[in-house]
């Protein structure tokens, strides 16, 4: 579908298609490549935005990459410094998160602070129609409320990390390889003269720890942060140990923690006293959740059932239907009809129904009720 309107020309007498103009978010990847050919395709005027985030002395060859194939699609692009607003907004949430015994989520904090929030503010004042990301997302709207929906292909639906998003923002934006697996757009890369692309691995991780270990970039790149050493208690609070730092581990974590007796792992971080605690693995199944923060999409406070739950656990991402109630305050109690194990404190939970992306709120408590 092409967003198209007509306006009338006197000197022609007749009418004429007047695009649509869209901002492209342009990493020099596969996908926002391909968005940016895909809205093309369709009949958009195009513009490409690239953001330099965290540069880590990488980047004058990636940034001409960006040009290049910037020419190849034969759109204009612009460059937008962002390294000063990132390092202060997601680095800083980064560093703030393990420091207090959370565990962040840097992709979503980043989407909402700084990806959307720059390409939204600068299709605004240069009057973009649209915006669009190369996410494998769609974008729906459903009695005047607009919702990102699952991409079809499921191995690479990326709604989880969309959740914060506001109504604004996703009433602007336009995703088009929600419509298509990622096999499909390697091969549409290849039928138009971008095999290179396609053959290119995928970036995976955390951006800005380019494969390092968040360990060793808390320790090393951020300067002001200094872990200092800790008891590691059993539940009676013994002390059994001592660890480097709450910010070397997570709930559910074993690896590092000492000699453990069999099935122990970490099961509280309680930063503000600079304590591990440790417990048998099977403490760690929850079945109720507490939320702040919540961003929810179309749903007034109450109490609703029967919707989907996606939690980001220890090496885990387990799904089922829970009950949300929803308070004034933006907070929320979810109950499980499954109970999860190892939900990690400051995590996103993210609610659905079927397809839809409802919202979703950041975990501050598991509870059993």
């Amino acid at each position: 579908m092409t967003y198209n309107s007509y306006f009338w020309n006197p000197k022609k007498g007749n009418y004429q298609i007047m695009q649509k103009s869209v901002l492209v978010a342009i990493s020099g990847g596969l996908d926002s490549s391909m968005t940016a050919l895909l809205l093309k395709q369709k009949g958009y005027n195009v513009t490409g935005i690239h953001f330099k985030l965290y540069q880590r002395g990488e980047d004058l060859s990636h940034h001409k990459e960006v040009e290049e194939i910037c020419k190849q699609l034969e759109i204009p692009v612009v460059t937008h410094d962002l390294e000063e607003n990132f390092k202060e907004t997601v680095i800083r949430y980064f560093i703030n998160e393990y420091s207090l015994g959370r565990t962040p989520c840097p992709c979503s904090f980043c989407n909402v602070h700084i990806k959307w929030k720059y390409l939204f503010d600068f299709a605004q004042k240069h009057n973009f129609d649209f915006i669009a990301t190369g996410h494998y997302v769609r974008v729906l709207q459903s009695d005047s409320i607009w919702y990102i929906q699952r991409g079809i292909d499921k191995a690479k639906d990326q709604s989880y990390f969309l959740w914060n998003l506001t109504q604004n923002q996703i009433a602007k934006t336009l995703t088009p390889l929600g419509d298509y697996t990622k096999i499909e757009i390697r091969q549409i890369a290849k039928e138009n003269g971008f095999a290179a692309l396609a053959s290119k691995p995928e970036s995976m991780g955390v951006c800005f720890l380019q494969g390092e270990d968040y360990r060793k970039f808390l320790e090393n790149s951020i300067k002001q942060y200094e872990p200092t050493q800790g008891d590691i208690v059993n539940e009676n609070n013994i002390v059994i140990g001592k660890h480097s730092g709450v910010h070397n581990f997570t709930i559910g974590q074993k690896r590092g923690v000492g000699d453990l007796p069999r099935g122990f792992c970490v099961t509280k971080i309680l930063a503000h006293k600079n304590k591990l605690v440790v417990g048998p693995w099977d403490s760690l199944f929850y079945n109720t959740l507490k939320l702040n923060s919540c961003n929810v999409n179309g749903l007034a406070p109450g109490t609703y059932d029967e919707l989907e739950v996606m939690i980001r656990g220890f090496g885990k991402n387990p799904q089922g239907k829970c009950s949300l109630t929803l308070d004034a305050e933006n907070n929320a109690i979810i109950r499980l009809s499954n109970p999860a194990w190892a939900p990690m404190p400051g995590q996103p939970t993210v609610i659905y129904k079927n397809e839809l992306l409802i919202g979703g709120g950041y975990l501050y408590e598991a509870q059993n009720t």
